[in-house]
């Protein structure tokens, strides 16, 4: 592999502090297409002993997967181990920190999408004493609240150049024109630049994710593509993809993860039950929640505290705000562009959003 002289400062930049051990964190930061993943894998490639890779989503690890990461799992997965079934109404494993978890095999850990950590997941990450690389993008949002445990420091290095390779790759391309203050332009088949007139509804259909702005937006696309899916029930029914919007460690349950249904319980009162598996990343094992029922027909922003006190919280996740989105990557994206409501951090938004998209995204203007 040839280094860019840029690249190489890094590489050695990381030797150094692993060799030195004066710091257990290094943030290695920069923007969309500079190699990030790919220098870290060199890392993994050559370092001494055992490097575990993870993300905050599983959906996240499974884009390092395919990025040649091996193992890369949920930070989640790595630091915590089930602990038997919840001897309560709902069932399903419960997680804690565990001494033998895969973190205390790991000679040193590298965490990709870092900016969605908050202070109790990075500290229990920290706990386990490796040496933590972590990656992130100072061009994103700054994360939704509680996020930003090691986005809050200065980058130890931070990478600028984009290297050739994705230079030529159109949603990389679209990424450097909006973090450069230029209109963003279609670039080929794999990013598109629409009016909603010319939006039809199979490409929202084929679409992995579909993302919003606003909560008032993300609630008429969920609800319009439940429709389409032949779905009449205003409560989730096996096979409706949910999101989780609080985070709940005992249950591995984290914020802005996505979910599927396998089950619906009988409501108990203002609540419903449900059996639901992750989309990725936590080994298949599903988990039983309570959540109320309102969160559904209201909407979340409109459920009293009173009621969601106790519950775990998800809604539907056909489409999610970019907010929501963060730490998370899909294949092929569609993006209503509502950088509008957002003002100074309107071009942040916009790129967040193209960035979550990694083979193919239509962005809806």
């Amino acid at each position: 592999m040839k280094w860019s002289e840029e690249q190489d400062a890094a590489l050695k930049a990381v030797d150094r502090w692993l060799h030195q051990g004066d710091s257990q964190v290094f943030r290695l930061f920069g923007y969309a297409g500079v190699g990030k993943t790919t220098l870290a894998r060199h890392l993994a490639e050559h370092a001494t002993g055992e490097v575990a890779f993870a993300a905050f989503t599983g959906k996240a690890a499974h884009v390092l997967r395919q990025k040649g990461c091996a193992g890369a799992t949920t930070i989640h997965a790595l630091i915590y181990r089930p602990t038997g079934d919840d001897p309560g109404d709902e069932g399903g494993p419960t997680f804690s920190l565990r001494r033998d978890a895969p973190a205390s095999k790991a000679d040193l850990i590298i965490i990709d999408e870092c900016s969605m950590v908050d202070e109790e997941l990075g500290r229990d990450l920290l706990s386990f004493g490796a040496p933590v690389l972590v990656l992130g993008d100072p061009a994103q949002l700054p994360p939704v609240k509680g996020g930003g445990f090691f986005t809050e420091g200065e980058p130890d290095f931070m990478l600028t150049e984009i290297h050739r390779q994705a230079a030529d790759n159109p949603i990389i391309r679209v990424s450097m024109d909006i973090r450069m203050g230029r209109d963003p332009e279609t670039y080929g088949e794999a990013c598109r630049i629409i009016s909603r007139d010319e939006l039809e509804t199979d490409m929202v259909m084929a679409a992995d994710q579909t993302l919003v702005g606003t909560n008032r937006t993300r609630k008429r696309y969920n609800d319009r593509i439940r429709a389409l899916k032949g779905h009449e029930d205003p409560y989730p029914e096996a096979g409706e993809k949910l999101v989780c919007l609080r985070n709940n460690k005992k249950k591995g349950l984290l914020n802005g993860s996505v979910w599927s249904v396998t089950r619906r319980k009988s409501p108990r009162g203002r609540k419903i039950g449900l059996v639901l598996a992750p989309e990725d990343g936590l080994g298949g094992k599903t988990v039983s929640v309570s959540t109320p029922m309102a969160m559904f027909t209201d909407g979340p922003e409109n459920v009293p505290w009173e009621q969601k006190r106790g519950s775990d919280e998800f809604d539907y996740g056909y489409a999610l705000t970019v907010h929501k989105a963060q730490g998370s990557q899909w294949d092929e994206v569609v993006l209503f562009d509502e950088s509008y409501a957002f003002r100074e951090h309107r071009a942040r938004w916009l790129y967040t959003g193209v960035t979550r998209a990694a083979e193919r995204l239509v962005i809806v203007r």
